[in-house]
């Protein structure tokens, strides 16, 4: 069974992560997280499994200093699955 890793974060850290992450969803909390709610149920009826991974932007800014990568989504999101274990 193939794990998707989603990223946990609070109301507060999604309007920092706006500002700081280069293509994050500019979109209010409450419509990013209904979205991500639905992405989660179309990868569980492919019966995969999910992982929440709590994530703060600090710590993400403190990732990407220490390996020398831009702050995009891209690198977020690789971020997110590399502390969820994937």
């Amino acid at each position: 069974m193939a794990i998707q890793y989603f990223a946990k974060v609070t109301a507060s850290d999604h309007e920092v992560l706006q500002r700081t992450v280069k293509h994050y969803p500019l979109s209010s909390y409450a419509d990013w997280h209904m979205k991500e709610m639905s992405r989660m149920s179309d990868w569980r009826s492919r019966r995969h499994a999910i992982k929440m991974v709590p994530v703060t932007p600090e710590e993400f800014e403190a990732y990407c200093k220490a390996n020398g990568v831009p702050s995009d989504i891209i690198t977020f999101k690789a971020f997110v699955c590399e502390k969820g274990g994937g």
